[in-house]
């Protein structure tokens, strides 16, 4: 501004009263609102760059906050166009301008006292004052350069906000940073060139998950990406946002995806097709509504429609998966108690797809029932599944989900292939085990006095911990210092690798015996008892060298270790529970003591069971021999093989072999 030329005063009153101005702002705005308020109006006027500086007292409280943007600045030269104007600004809404009633600037009564806006615009520098007593009165006037703020004084355009006079405080700075993300952050990840830092903090997009894809319509490529958050945005809906070859939105629609709960997204969709919708001088601008008359448009739209749907389930699948998980910890399906392990494993699998199959269908039913309902319900499926009544079982999910006739259908096939494809499943694994069971077998019957290759058998063996037992079949790894503790303590045991005569096999011989070496498994892991208590379970597990007959003399090995064991810092915590199985090929025939203890504790019905544990030594011991494993497994798996197969059989005559194999192949593509 020339210093001798008038000051260009644009002071006045808004058309709309100072009443009817507060009447626009709700009651309840959260004190942030206001500032992320001005954010929006800095990126709609083009801004690149936003900076917001906070200032708070030693004794807390907000001093001011500035926000200083590089946008174009406001038109003060037409007042009426903008500060005199409210509800009904010439800014209109696009697809990448957040506000158009402009009346966002003047949120920030809601916080504060006074607002002070020092701006820049094509060369030409203003004040512009609002107070918060009298909102429809504006105060504004042209100031020289050297009378602009000091944060403007380095650009060439830009707008400077500051507010003072706080009548509330604002949110501290993590929670500010939470808040601008939410509000903001979609927009920063759409438009990777611009920024926002609030306090020298950079605002990134707030978490999310990124899935991206390409889809092919009538010869045109379209990429598509589609971002799920993990949290709700402030303001955001789902959009599906149209880009063409620069980036830019050229048109944006609410989504399919929206008012699905827990589950909130943003899609965009870039190609150059949509270029069209653009246009320039020498190019006529297609309207989306002329666009989307096009064959190309309508064969995208099914494709992208597919694809969300497609991802909109998977979410829906794994929810439902966390959510049964928390109904097994909380003790709302059966244990199963007493069952075979294999039967009651694919028990507890079919009763799990079959309660994933009703959250999928209804994902609210589980949601809206207490914990007696769930334990009730879940039992209830869980018994009529496995009995000759699935046609009530259906009856009954049909009256409550109220389902229509394809639905019902949909649904009824969706049970039946789920309890096919875990009986399949289950089979295999079966079958799966019959091999490892034989090799064991193999080796024990004609290799047991040969030198064994050590890493080979263990990695047979910690792949297949349920050989010792039903309850070990789901003991994890352990880690590497507790491994070593057990074992240091193991090696202590007087003479426990010492190879004597008399607890060899006949045929064997002491050099075969001393270069085999025994086998040292420990496991830990945290589960719950009958109460839903967690605590350690430590799982100790000593496998004899096949060249050796167990005996008394190993009984006292384990004995002694289990007391040492006891007496340990790392083992002695009130909330872990100790099991040391002795593994061996056979129990020496002239041996009595191991026998005699196998059938004092015969009658607890755990198999393998020589001491219960007492009260000043906790710690429960078995003896297992290789055959007594081999025949335990036999037994149990083939009934339940042949019974699986019955099952399946009886499911297969209910589908055609294309349905079947349909099914089976989309499982296996969705693994």
């Amino acid at each position: 501004m020339n210093p001798s030329s008038a000051i260009f005063d644009f002071s006045g009153s808004t058309a709309i009263t100072d009443e009817g101005i507060r009447n626009h702002f709700k009651r309840d705005l959260e004190p942030w609102q206001p500032i992320a308020e001005l954010i929006w109006n800095g990126f709609d006027a083009g801004a690149k760059s936003v900076r917001v500086i906070t200032r708070e007292a030693d004794m807390g409280g907000t001093i001011s906050v500035t926000v200083i943007d590089d946008g174009e600045g406001i038109d003060f030269t037409k007042p009426m166009d903008n500060f005199r104007r409210f509800n009904d600004s010439l800014k209109k809404r696009s697809h990448s301008t957040h506000g158009s009633k402009g009346r966002g600037r003047l949120a920030f009564h809601k916080i504060c006292a006074n607002a002070v806006w020092h701006t820049k615009y094509h060369g030409r520098n203003a004040i512009i004052g609002i107070q918060s007593s009298s909102l429809s009165t504006i105060s504004g006037h042209e100031i020289s350069e050297a009378e602009q703020n000091a944060l403007l004084s380095e650009k060439s355009q830009g707008t400077c906000v500051e507010l003072t006079n706080f009548t509330s405080n604002i949110p501290g700075h993590e929670e500010l940073v939470h808040q601008l993300q939410l509000e903001l952050g979609w927009h920063l990840a759409f438009n990777p060139e611009k920024s926002l830092v609030l306090n020298g903090t950079t605002i990134c997009p707030p978490a999310h998950k990124l899935t991206q894809n390409t889809l092919h319509a009538e010869g045109v490529d379209f990429s598509v990406e589609l971002i799920q958050w993990e949290e709700k945005l402030n303001s955001e809906k789902s959009y599906t946002y149209l880009r063409g070859s620069e980036g830019i939105p050229l048109h944006h629609m609410p989504s399919s995806l929206n008012q699905k709960p827990g589950y909130y997204t943003s899609l965009l969709v870039s190609s150059p097709w949509f270029d069209a919708l653009s246009g320039n001088e020498f190019e006529l601008r297609l309207t989306f509504s002329e666009l989307s008359a096009s064959k190309v448009w309508k064969e995208f739209s099914k494709l992208l429609s597919a694809f969300t749907q497609n991802h909109y389930q998977e979410f829906l699948a794994r929810l439902a998966d966390e959510q049964i998980e928390g109904f097994i910890e909380e003790g709302d399906f059966p244990d199963y108690r007493g069952m075979d392990t294999a039967y009651s494993s694919w028990r507890l699998g079919n009763t799990k797809r079959i309660v994933k199959a009703i959250i999928l269908a209804d994902p609210k039913l589980f949601k809206n029932s207490n914990k007696k309902q769930r334990k009730i319900i879940i039992r209830l499926l869980d018994k009529i599944s496995v009995s000759s009544e699935n046609n009530s079982l259906l009856e009954i999910l049909d009256s409550v989900l109220n389902l229509d006739n394809t639905a019902l259908e949909n649904f009824a096939a969706q049970i039946r292939r789920t309890k096919l494809q875990n009986i399949i499943q289950t089979i295999e694994s079966l079958q799966k085990r019959e091999h490892a069971i034989a090799r064991i077998a193999e080796i024990m019957r004609n290799h047991y006095k040969e030198t064994l290759e050590t890493p080979d058998l263990q990695g047979v063996i910690e792949s297949n911990t349920w050989l010792f037992g039903n309850q070990y079949e789901s003991i994890g790894a352990e880690e590497d210092t507790f491994t070593k503790i057990a074992k240091n303590l193991r090696d202590s045991v007087k003479d426990i690798n010492l190879i004597e005569v008399d607890d060899l096999e006949d045929v064997a011989t002491i050099d075969g015996a001393n270069r085999q070496v025994d086998l040292f498994l420990v496991r830990r892991q945290k589960q719950y008892d009958s109460s839903n208590q967690p605590y350690f379970r430590c799982v100790i597990i000593e496998i004899k060298r096949p060249s050796i007959s167990l005996s008394t003399k190993h009984l006292r090995q384990i004995d002694d270790y289990a007391t040492i064991l006891s007496r340990h810092p790392e083992f002695n915590g009130i909330k872990t529970k100790y099991e040391i199985v002795l593994v061996g090929r056979k129990i020496s025939d002239s041996n009595f003591d191991v026998h005699e203890r196998l059938n004092n504790l015969a009658d607890r019905n755990d198999p393998g069971l020589i001491g219960a544990g007492t009260s000043t030594n906790p710690i429960k011991k078995y003896v297992k021999t290789w055959q007594t494993i081999i025949e335990e497994f036999r037994i149990s798996h083939d009934f339940m093989l042949s019974t699986l197969k019955t099952q399946r059989d009886s499911l297969e005559i209910e589908d055609t072999k294309d349905e079947l194999l349909e099914a089976l192949t989309e499982s296996a593509e969705h693994h």
